[in-house]
């Protein structure tokens, strides 16, 4: 009986969590309830006082506490396990990129999302007052490429385990878009619909950008352009 025991014992030993990773699910665990908490209890009450998709509104919630949950703690840990990175932190913020090849990526984002409009409208179709949200859009590319990323993918990826850290980081992507399809009452339309794939396939193409380029700010920059094209066109 000793001998099993033993190989067991040594066998949970290999697998015990390093304080690397015990901050990592933390992290998850206290973002996730965080925000869970501000979309379906502060953004309702907040909308009670200020008119929902107001610019003081968009401010309050989008800009001061979006950018305190999500940008603030995620610089934080980038900047304090940078060395547990699998792309360190200076590469991310400073790597040089070719911009023709950056250009020729913004140029088939736009081409395919003009498709999609022309094919979903039976014509060349633009919302004007689309543009007074698309402000918005600069923080939110920002915000949400920092932390799933720059730091969720960036932490959880080696040599050995790319696909299933992008797979990993389009499910806690999907995920933290629950709490706002619960608040307005689109959760079970979107997943019966199977509309929620085109966020994981743009999660696979947000974090390809990021690892091909190794640069968060052409990752950033075509977050923006896909909310902004999305936004008008559709």
């Amino acid at each position: 009986m000793k001998k099993p025991l033993l190989y067991i014992k040594k066998n949970m030993s290999n697998h015990k969590l390093n304080n690397f990773q015990k901050i990592y699910i933390i992290f998850l665990v206290l973002f996730y309830a965080v925000w869970t908490i501000a979309e379906l209890i502060i953004h309702p009450a907040l909308n009670q006082v200020i008119a929902d998709g107001s610019v003081l509104s968009q401010i309050i919630f989008d800009w001061i506490l979006k950018n305190l949950c999500w940008t603030a703690p995620a610089l934080i840990l980038i900047k304090k396990f940078d060395a547990k990175l699998y792309i360190p932190a200076k590469k991310l913020f400073k790597n040089p990129v070719d911009m023709k090849e950056v250009l020729l990526v913004f140029c088939l984002e736009i081409a395919f999302c003009i498709i999609n409009s022309v094919a979903s409208h039976n014509g060349f179709y633009f919302r004007a007052e689309g543009l007074q949200e698309c402000i918005a859009f600069v923080f939110v590319g920002v915000t949400e490429e920092l932390v799933f990323r720059a730091w969720l993918l960036n932490a959880s990826m080696n040599q050995k385990n790319k696909n299933f850290a992008i797979g990993l980081n389009a499910i806690l992507f999907l995920c933290i878009h629950f709490p706002i399809w619960i608040l307005y009452g689109n959760f079970i339309a979107y997943m019966t619909s199977f509309s929620f794939i085109m966020i994981i396939l743009l999660n696979i193409f947000f974090s390809w950008t990021m690892l091909y380029f190794k640069n968060i700010w052409v990752t950033i920059g075509v977050h923006m352009l896909w909310d902004i094209l999305v936004t008008i066109l559709n």
